[in-house]
Formats: C-alpha cells, sequence, structure tokens
C-alpha cells in the first residue's frame, strides 16, 4: 500500500469514527485520531488535501506531496547562450573552448571557460581524440569533437 493510500484510509477511518450511525459510538476528532495514533494537525492537513482533491479530480484520496524544490537551477545557462557555444564549437572558427569562452564574453554574455568546456562535454562535442604527436606517436589529446 503506499502511502498516499495509507493517508486515505486514515482520514477515511477517523471520519467514520467520528460519523458513526449509532450515536452512542460516535468519537470526537481527537479521540478517533489518538486511537489510531495519527497526530491531529495531519488529520487535518490530510482531510483537506482529500477534500481538495476530490473537487479538482473526482479522487478522494490523498495526492502526493510536492516538491518544494526549486524548479529551474538559478546559475543554468540560457538556452540561447548554450546553442551559441554549439555553433560556435561546429563553425571550425574555434581551436578550443577558451577561445570560445572569450569570444562570448566579447559579446556580452557572462560565461567562464569551464562552462564553456562542460556544455561542450554534455553535447558530445568536446573530448578525447588519438593524434599523431610531433615524434610520430599517437597520443589522446582534447579537442573540439566537429
Amino acid at each position: 500500500m503506499s502511502k498516499q493510500q495509507e493517508k486515505t484510509r486514515l482520514v477515511q477511518a477517523v471520519h467514520s469514527a467520528v460519523n458513526h450511525y449509532d450515536k452512542s459510538k460516535r468519537k470526537t476528532v481527537s479521540q478517533a485520531c489518538e486511537d489510531l495514533g495519527l497526530a491531529r494537525s495531519n488529520y487535518n492537513r490530510w482531510r483537506y488535501s482529500v477534500q481538495k482533491n476530490l473537487s479538482e479530480t473526482g479522487a478522494a484520496i490523498v495526492p502526493p506531496p510536492k516538491s518544494r524544490a526549486p524548479k529551474k537551477n538559478g546559475k543554468a545557462l540560457p538556452a540561447d547562450v548554450r546553442q551559441r557555444i554549439w555553433d560556435m564549437a561546429q563553425s571550425g572558427l574555434y581551436a578550443n573552448p577558451s577561445q570560445i569562452g572569450k569570444a562570448l564574453r566579447e559579446e556580452g554574455a557572462s560565461v567562464s571557460d569551464n562552462t564553456v568546456r562542460n556544455n561542450l562535454e554534455r553535447a558530445g562535442l568536446y573530448g578525447y581524440r588519438t593524434v599523431i604527436g610531433s615524434d610520430g606517436k599517437p597520443t589522446k589529446k582534447k579537442v573540439l569533437l566537429l
């Protein structure tokens, strides 16, 4: 049984105890919550969620809690800057992320070379490639992958 189903079951059990058909067996909300080992504040919160969900969707369940985490990373690069980085890398005019970062800063974008490098790596445009060194031996080198 999921947490939402368990919460809904507890709300229904308290409701049933409070609204028992036999008046002599009815309990107060506090007594019913105490019998079930449920804090009254939780019952009230869950009951409100059930009522709200019932009026919105027609389902009498406690919906999962909404995340309080931020919806967007405040430090994330805007999509247009990210696209500009990719376009500059694919143009063939720049040899490394630091040249792209310098060009972007001249255009007025506030980005570091590491941010450019990380975005290029995530996009698969920057990584290791085997190249032939000046001594004729193959070596791995980080380059723009075009």
